[in-house]
């Protein structure tokens, strides 16, 4: 039994240690508001229509599999998205009402040299 339970957390150990390999080096990949130099070599451009935090995380990740290590956002937009609604059942009123944001980012993948 105990020899199951160690194949059990060796193969989680590895299901886990493959999943960030897929993006080697994220964490090494910089945002910035624009391209930091000439030499930086353009890539690709990429929309992400999450909560900003998420946005950051999901760009750098994603720039690892175009061989980025800068992501520039190009242009951030914010749409508030309101719905109401109201109901009558035996004279009997009821209301409700939401609002969230819906959070829009645009940005372009860059290979950029180190910096000197």
């Amino acid at each position: 039994m105990k020899k199951c339970y160690v194949l059990v957390i060796g193969i989680i150990v590895l299901l886990g240690c493959a999943h960030s390999q897929k993006y080697i080096g994220w964490e090494y990949v910089r945002i910035e508001k624009k391209v930091p130099n000439d030499n930086c070599e353009y890539k690709i451009q990429e929309v992400c229509g999450r909560p900003d935090a998420d946005c950051y995380h999901w760009y750098k990740k994603r720039a690892t599999m175009f061989d980025a290590n800068t992501v520039v956002l190009e242009d951030v937009s914010k749409e508030r998205i309101s719905s109401g609604s109201a109901i009558m059942i035996d004279g009997i009123g009821s209301a409700g009402y939401s609002s969230s944001v819906r959070t829009t980012m645009v940005a372009d993948y860059y290979h950029c040299p180190p910096k000197e």
